[in-house]
């Protein structure tokens, strides 16, 4: 009931809100000038906003790791001082100053010398962010994260956005955008944009306005906020449902766009791109002269080429729901998913991170971030990411910024993604091991979920079924699965609806994929490509 509340208190308050937000349009000039003065301040922000938002917040479960670390205000400023930013944020990761991605979503307790911490995932949430409006994150777990949204911090990322479509020659670009309605990111891309005055020519779903029992929460609200933007000269289409297999509708739409302008700008997934791409050759669509901003999932270097192929650009962006923009696309990349580290915005940090039953580590990102607007305080968050980060001089305009910090080959260490769609672990481990061993036979041991990238490039996740398990039509298992996965959450839901439209989901009949040591995990990832 709380949350209810508070969710129509924050949709009823939009409009003023919204009339707030929207001042005299940002140029690149001043864009430049917001962050260069944000890198100049870096480390100051940074000590202002632990002793405000944690210092000052007895109920912060960092300042709990702090006070077990021994490290008051006076001790992080010397630290800062004498160690650098990044230096002081190792430090204190040695000395258990870090939040897990499970930790961050509530499903663990914090557990730091011996002692227990619990928290909430609102815990974490920073007390001085405003709640204009609400998003909900992505994993199919049974107890999705809302993330409210603040429109200062929005406005707080445009900069970031506006310099980035700028090195690409593309800030002027008429744009078609094919993202999700609400508890999607789709209507925060529109916002952002609405900024610095540049508006999308079309707005298209992929997701049907009643495909889901919460389509009435979702519909509404999307058709609330567009009409309240409209109201207040924000040039924005009402969304128009195109699924997922009439990419061809979209690629179309942008031959039409190039046609009357000669460029055109696509924001969508990694995988709606590269439909629309394959849409475009089987069709004889030249999209020569767009560019297409893509997000959501793992840019492989199979997927890029295929989408190439059609004469576009592939411009990649790394961020989240919860965090806003966290990487800017290099004009100039040696690598596939190359993009620049927004250093004014967050400090990031590699810790190595094993991976359970597997032998193995990876180098895990560790978050902090720097904008007091924020949505979430993170002080080494170990987001679940991880990746290369390397200091590279690129020739790229996003370089003069001081955004020297590249990052490349990221990927995740507990989620699975097909479709721009991310499924965390704990909802998925329960069909797997309990749900379907129950209804088909078998155990805990005979059923697996296992990523695949398939000719051209599409992510597909494989049913892994031993074939001891006797099951008459396989089509009853896939069935199943949908059905448990909308029943477990309205972002299980979300999965289910894309999957169902693309087909990522197919059974295959072989035992399960043991790691190294000889376990068996559940969830079974497909190694990075690092090409």
């Amino acid at each position: 009931m709380n949350e209810t509340f508070e969710y129509l208190k924050s949709f009823t308050q939009f409009p003023l809100a919204l009339r707030r937000y929207l001042r005299p349009g940002l140029t690149v000039e001043r864009a430049r000038e917001i962050v260069q003065r944000r890198m100049e301040e870096r480390e100051d922000r940074f000590v202002a906003l632990v002793e405000r938002s944690i210092y000052g917040r007895p109920a912060s479960p960092y300042l709990a790791l702090l006070q077990l670390a021994g490290c008051e205000p006076g001790d992080l400023r010397a630290l800062v001082k004498q160690k650098g930013l990044e230096g002081a944020l190792r430090v204190l990761r040695e000395a258990g100053v870090y939040i897990t991605f499970e930790e961050f979503k509530g499903r663990k307790p914090i557990v730091r010398h011996g002692q227990t911490i619990e928290a909430r995932p609102s815990d974490f949430d920073n007390p001085f962010a405003r709640r204009d409006f609400t998003l909900t994150t992505g994993g199919s777990t049974g107890v999705p994260t809302a993330v409210f949204q603040d429109l200062d911090h929005i406005a707080a990322g445009a900069p970031h956005h506006m310099l980035m479509l700028d090195a690409w020659g593309v800030l002027n670009s008429p744009v078609v955008q094919w993202m999700h309605t609400l508890p999607g990111g789709g209507l925060r891309f529109i916002l952002q944009r609405a900024y610095f005055e540049r508006y999308p020519e079309r707005w298209f779903a992929p997701n049907s306005w009643r495909d889901s029992k919460y389509w009435l929460k979702y519909a509404a609200a999307t058709l609330y906020m567009t009409l309240s933007m409209r109201a207040l000269g924000v040039k924005v289409s009402l969304p128009r449902v195109v699924t997922m297999d009439k990419a061809r509708v979209i690629a179309q739409c942008v031959r039409n766009v190039l046609d009357r302008h000669g460029r055109c700008l696509l924001y969508t997934s990694v995988s709606r791109g590269l439909r629309v791409c394959l849409a475009a050759e089987d069709e004889g669509i030249d999209l020569t002269g767009t560019t297409i901003r893509v997000g959501g999932e793992p840019v492989t270097l199979a997927k890029a080429q295929a989408m190439r192929r059609a004469g576009v650009r592939v411009l990649p962006a790394y961020g989240g729901i919860d965090t806003g923009s966290i990487g800017l696309g290099c004009a100039h990349p040696d690598e596939t998913d190359e993009v620049h580290l927004c250093k004014d915005a967050f400090a990031v940090i590699s810790h190595p991170y094993p991976i359970e039953g597997t032998g193995t580590s990876v180098p895990a990102f560790n978050l902090t971030s720097l904008l007091d607007t924020s949505s979430k305080v993170m002080l080494n968050y170990q987001s679940d990411d991880y990746g290369v980060m390397r200091e590279r001089s690129c020739g790229c305009p996003l370089e003069s910024l001081g955004f020297t910090t590249h990052l490349h080959g990221i990927r995740s260490y507990s989620k699975l993604v097909g479709e721009a769609v991310t499924l965390v672990g704990d909802e998925m481990v329960r069909i797997l091991e309990h749900h379907l061993p129950a209804r088909f036979g078998g155990g805990p041991l005979d059923y697996q979920l296992m990523e695949e990238e398939d000719a051209n490039g599409f992510t597909k996740l494989a049913l892994i079924i031993d074939p001891r398990v006797r099951i008459a039509n396989e089509g009853q298992v896939i069935e199943f699965v949908m059905k448990s996965l909308t029943e477990s959450s309205p972002a299980g839901d979300s999965a289910r609806r894309v999957w169902q439209q693309t087909q990522t989901l197919h059974v295959k009949r072989m035992p399960p994929v043991l790691t190294a040591r000889g376990k068996l995990l559940p969830l079974h990832m497909h190694k990075p490509d690092r090409t």
